[in-house]
């Protein structure tokens, strides 16, 4: 495996060692990049008080995870993506729809080359920063957004200060054209007053380099 600076842990859930930091009492959780929601069944589990703002650009993806908790009060879906700006943004949307990004793929089809990877559709999405769309911070922010997840963190804005906990893949080989790396996200966070707790989950690659993983990040 790839010596990073950076504490990677192999045998835990990110998810399970964010309950640890944060005890029980969490409120509202934002899951940007929902997709087909089992993240947010794990929060709604986790968290069973809070709510979850799940966020998923991709049409088809966020009207069934809308039709699936429409019963669930405690979810609030958004169709819509997270950034740094309000706009409208080009979706590719790839044959592995899990790996559908705002930004064009590169090495992302070396990383799952055992599935089609190829850009089966694009679609306009609306792009709205986070702090428009809630007025208080969420105690936990969850981010996978296939290499946008900088832009959505710089859309929190002054929300960031408020937050307990942020979860947040990054990469170490660029999956998407133009989509920073993980020792830049990191450093992002950390200047920021966030400490990371470690990587989580990583993603080796042929030689034992560590390609992408989930960065847990507290306040410091």
């Amino acid at each position: 495996m790839t010596t990073l600076p950076w504490t990677i842990h192999t045998g835990v859930h990110p998810i399970e060692r964010l309950r640890e930091l944060t005890g029980p009492g969490v409120s509202s959780v934002v899951d940007g990049g929902a997709n087909k929601g089992r993240t947010v069944d794990r929060f709604l589990a986790l968290y069973p008080s809070a709510t979850v703002y799940a966020f998923e650009p991709m049409p088809r993806l966020a009207r069934k995870l809308a039709k699936r908790l429409a019963d669930d009060p405690r979810v609030v879906v958004r169709p819509v993506a997270l950034g740094s700006a309000p706009s409208v943004l080009r979706l590719n949307i790839l044959e592995s729809a899990t790996c559908s990004s705002l930004l064009p793929p590169t090495g992302i089809r070396d990383k799952h080359a055992d599935k089609p990877m190829g850009v089966a559709q694009t679609v306009d999405v609306d792009v709205v920063r986070l702090d428009a769309e809630l007025t208080r911070a969420p105690d936990v922010f969850k981010l996978d957004l296939q290499g946008f997840e900088l832009e959505a963190l710089k859309g929190a804005g002054e929300l960031l200060q408020g937050m307990r906990a942020v979860l947040c893949e990054v990469s170490f080989t660029p999956m998407y054209r133009g989509q920073p790396l993980g020792a830049e996200v990191i450093g992002w966070m950390e200047s920021r007053g966030f400490r990371m707790e470690g990587l989580f989950a990583p993603w080796l690659g042929k030689a034992g380099e560590v390609v992408s993983a989930d960065a847990l990040f507290t306040r410091g």
